[in-house]
């Protein structure tokens, strides 16, 4: 962060100046009383869970040099902090307000923001492009998914005076998210992953998500660029809206600028060409994948990255927990996909699968929240789908995934079906289902807990293995002895 006042920062938030020590300077901002470093500004979130408030003491005790609060808690004080504190009546849209502050009047100029929104792929996305860009420009990108009204501010108040680059990343579960955070963020490059079925709840149909998801490039700035995925025709529709914009369309459709072409798709890899003349391959399964590639490709190219080394660092980028990482455990092959699930990335894991040379094919899938009124239809439509594609072992965890399981029984030919209501019966089920060369692939929405089966089952298995190979030594040296 670059460092403010506490002059800039009352004004940022339109908050009146503290009496004293105005010209104090914050290096940082934090809402994590146990995060706080000598020097900087405290912000009391106060969320579902906890209330910033009750932290203030233990934020300043650590080092806090000032604390944006609400007005009211502050009132009710009969003891007042030992450090400035600034008075608003809503810390959470100051927080905001403080980020456009940041990004208008103190960012530097030469920073080029990168946000990125879509149905799937986001986060993948931001990771790839800090992975190539990182290599040769300074910058840096979201923490984890800080994609929501808490995570995107504090993203833009992270950027440095020396980045030309800062990745953000836009989620949204209702109507108009995107367009508050990023007028928020103006960015110069706009990326839309992918228009797919997710959070329907609140978005509606796929004509809605379309629209929540393009209301990024009306805050494009101007001379920017949009780059977007076209295989959707609900994307294809809209592209006249963003004629103000500098386009790089990318997608399997035959009109995209950036076509993926001649793909092939393994659990290990994923190998296709890119405009035509560029082989690209990802150390990662999932054809789903390649468009996340292709995105990247375009925005390291407008920072001028010549081709050869996008791909090469391509080739070198490895997924984090949770998003596609396959984990050979011994003789079984995890992939632990286990962070998030829709209808759409939850059919692109089931194709990925079907092409695996493997023993078993084992599909744990949980319950993909966030659907709306047809949430019981895409789940149906799931097992069907895994049942047609040659998955052996269908394991269902959650209310809305054994509900589709059991309302589709008898329709999934030899696919064995095992309804689980929660992760820890999954894990239970797990331990005496599995068997040497299968291939498990787990995916689900967060908050079904299925990220929780995958250390178990990486420990079981490679304590399986060495418990093997020991035995395997010993049998050899029994054998060598009696020679």
């Amino acid at each position: 962060m670059i460092a403010m006042t506490l002059a800039n920062v009352a004004d940022g938030v339109g908050a009146v100046r503290p009496d004293q020590n105005e010209t104090v300077t914050v290096n940082r901002v934090t809402i994590d009383s146990r995060d706080v470093r000598h020097g900087d500004l405290f912000v009391a979130i106060a969320g579902p869970r906890f209330n910033g408030h009750d932290f203030v003491s233990q934020a300043v005790q650590q080092g806090a040099l000032a604390c944006l609060v609400h007005r009211v808690w502050f009132d009710a004080q009969t003891e007042k902090p030992a450090v400035p504190c600034i008075l608003v009546d809503d810390t959470t849209k100051a927080l905001g307000k403080l980020a456009t502050y940041y990004r208008c009047e103190v960012m530097s100029r030469t920073t080029v923001v990168i946000a990125i929104t879509g149905s799937n792929g986001k986060t993948t996305t931001k990771r790839m492009i800090d992975h190539v860009l990182s290599q040769s420009i300074a910058g840096r990108a979201a923490h984890k998914s800080f994609n929501n009204h808490i995570g995107v501010p504090l993203t833009l108040l992270s950027a440095e005076a020396h980045d030309r680059y800062l990745v953000i990343e836009i989620g949204t579960n209702s109507s108009g998210e995107v367009a508050a955070l990023a007028s928020m963020a103006k960015p110069d490059i706009g990326v839309l992953t992918s228009i797919g079925y997710a959070h329907l709840e609140g978005l509606g149909e796929l004509e809605g998500v379309a629209a929540e998801k393009f209301s990024l490039f009306d805050h494009v700035c101007r001379g920017g660029m949009g780059v977007l995925n076209i295989d959707a025709p609900v994307a294809v529709n809209r592209l006249r809206s963003l004629e103000r914009l500098r386009l790089m369309t990318f997608g399997f459709d035959d009109s995209a600028e950036l076509r993926i072409e001649a793909m092939t798709d393994s659990v290990r890899r994923c190998v296709f060409t890119l405009d035509r003349i560029h082989r690209v391959e990802l150390s990662m399964p999932g054809g789903h994948q390649a468009t996340n590639a292709a995105a990247t490709f375009a925005v390291a190219r407008w920072f001028g990255v010549d081709p050869a080394q996008i791909i090469a660092r391509l080739a070198t980028y490895q997924p984090a927990s949770g998003r596609c990482r396959v984990i050979e455990a011994g003789q079984l092959t995890l992939v632990d996909d286990s962070y998030n699930a829709n209808p759409s990335s939850m059919a692109a894991a089931i194709a990925s699968m079907s092409k695996a040379h493997c023993g078993r094919r084992v599909l744990v899938m949980g319950d993909m929240r966030e659907l709306g009124e047809h949430s019981a239809a895409y789940h149906e439509q799931m097992v069907h789908k895994a049942a047609s594609a040659g998955i052996h072992v269908l394991v269902a965890v959650g209310d809305l995934a054994v509900e589709a399981s059991v309302v589709a029984s008898g329709l999934t030919g030899d696919m064995r079906v095992i309804a689980c209501e929660d992760a820890k019966l999954a894990a239970a089920a797990l331990r005496g289902l599995l068997r040497a060369g299968d291939l498990v692939w787990i995916k689900g929405s967060r908050a079904v807990g299925l990220d929780t089966l995958v250390k178990p089952l990486r420990r079981q298995w490679r304590q399986t293995a060495a418990v093997a190979s020991l035995w395997m030594g010993l049998m050899l040296n029994m054998c060598f002895v009696s020679v």
